[in-house]
This record gives structure tokens, C-alpha cells and sequence, in this order.
């Protein structure tokens, strides 16, 4: 299971947002202070993004909590993300080109097929993404465990 912490933002019923920020290879990485890649990653990486989840433990704004999702729900979803997308792609293509040459249309028409298909590519995985990839899971929460060993060292 690949895990993360992240921090608690908003809290609607059984619903929670998490904030976190993205992390790149080049993040472990011994030499990222020299690479070229490693700047541009910190450069670029700022971003903070945002997960709604559902919950069903007690949780406060602010609260940090550690987040997992099954390697096989993330090739799932990296599968479909990637693959599905550019397999429509290429599916529209060679069917608009296969058109094209038999009604004797200019080759032009491939191009506003290749953006169809792409685009339509990308749709269908979001949608099926959506249905098939697991929804991460509150593994703990952070934030009290360390109140409570904080409490426990000093005795209160």
C-alpha cells in the first residue's frame, strides 16, 4: 500500500478535503541540489492539490492523517489514465484515414478526428477512473497521536 500524510483542510459530515503537495523522484533524490531537473521540479511543484474523501473517524481542520491506496488500484488508474486516451487517439486516426481515402476527402480531416479522439479518449478514462480506481483510505490520524504522547512525556 503507498501511503502519505496529509493535512486536513475541510470537514463536511463524513466528508474531508486533504491538501497535500505533489512529490517527484527527484525528491529523494542525492543530487537534486545539482540537477538541472530537481530545480525545475521545486520550481514548478508549489502547487498544493486537494482530495475529497470520505471518513468515518473523528477529525478536526488542521488535523494531519495518513492516506494510503492499493500499487494495484494505482496501476489501474495509471493504466487508464494513459493508455485509453491514446489508444482512442490512435483508434480515430486510422479510422478517419481509412474514411478519408475511401470517400476521397482531403487528408485534412484526419486532424479534427485525432482531436476528437483524443479528447474524447481523455473523458472516458476520467469517467472510468472515476468507477474502477479505489478511493484512498484513512489509514490513522496523526495529529492526536501526537497529543497524546506529548501528554504522556509530560505527564499531564
Amino acid at each position: 500500500m503507498m501511503e502519505r500524510d496529509v493535512e486536513v483542510v475541510a470537514v463536511k459530515g463524513r466528508l474531508i478535503r486533504v491538501q497535500f503537495r505533489r512529490q517527484s523522484s527527484c525528491d529523494s533524490c542525492s543530487s537534486n541540489e545539482q540537477c538541472g531537473s530537481g530545480q525545475l521540479s521545486k520550481a514548478v511543484n508549489r502547487r498544493l492539490d486537494v482530495l475529497d474523501m470520505h471518513c468515518d473517524q473523528a477529525v478536526a481542520v488542521g488535523d494531519f492523517v495518513r492516506v494510503g491506496i492499493t500499487e494495484q488500484s494505482l496501476v489501474r488508474g495509471t493504466l487508464i489514465l494513459y493508455l485509453l486516451p491514446l489508444l482512442c487517439l490512435i483508434a480515430a486516426a486510422v479510422l478517419a484515414s481509412q474514411l478519408t481515402a475511401s470517400l476521397a476527402l482531403s487528408e485534412l480531416w484526419v486532424l479534427p478526428a485525432l482531436v476528437g479522439g483524443g479528447y474524447g479518449g481523455f473523458r472516458w478514462a476520467g469517467y472510468l477512473a472515476g468507477r474502477l480506481v479505489a478511493e484512498p483510505k484513512l489509514i490513522k490520524v496523526l495529529s492526536r497521536e501526537r497529543d497524546r504522547m506529548e501528554l504522556a512525556v509530560t505527564g499531564g
